[in-house]
């Protein structure tokens, strides 16, 4: 005696087909915003040399430098990267402009990040700010942000957080 196996009828496979595309629309913004912060890295850690060389200048003069040239940086348009077009100091702050390869939301963009300092210390170690990021409160932020680029795309330390009180 054969026994025949029954299949799935066209209606279910339509079924769990439809399911699929109902949860792969919902993960691709998510999936997209994830990439769209991987590539906004790339240019803080890019910025991890400049950063240390502005403490180191901050530490022996006790002030920022006004630009690229006084820090003894390159011009910024020699300090790119896959995902960054340039980068330049502003009185201690560094702007990091977004082009070349990275996703069309955040193409030219500029994130900042700036040192702060504990304004009764100037012998305190530096905290560097991201973003929308504030300064606590007994330090004071260095240079002016620039940051354009929605919070949806930073990093939680690169977004503001205020105390609810």
């Amino acid at each position: 005696m054969i026994k025949f196996t029954r299949g799935f009828t066209l209606i279910e496979l339509m079924i769990v087909i439809a399911i699929m595309a109902i949860l792969s629309t919902i993960a691709m913004p998510t999936y997209q915003d994830a990439v769209i912060r991987t590539q906004i890295s790339e240019g803080i850690k890019l910025a991890e040399p400049l950063q240390r060389h502005l403490e180191l200048i901050y530490q022996q003069h006790q002030r920022f430098p006004a630009d690229n040239h006084q820090a003894g940086l390159p011009q910024p348009q020699q300090l790119i990267g896959n995902y960054v077009t340039k980068m330049w100091v502003e009185n201690g702050a560094i702007h990091i402009t977004y082009g070349h390869r990275i996703n069309a939301h955040v193409a030219g963009k500029t994130l900042t990040l700036r040192p702060a300092t504990v304004m009764e210390s100037p012998k305190s170690p530096l905290s560097w700010l991201c973003g929308y990021a504030q300064a606590v409160p007994g330090m004071q932020a260095q240079g002016h942000n620039l940051t354009d680029i929605p919070s949806l795309y930073l990093s939680p330390e690169c977004r503001s957080w205020r105390n609810a009180s």
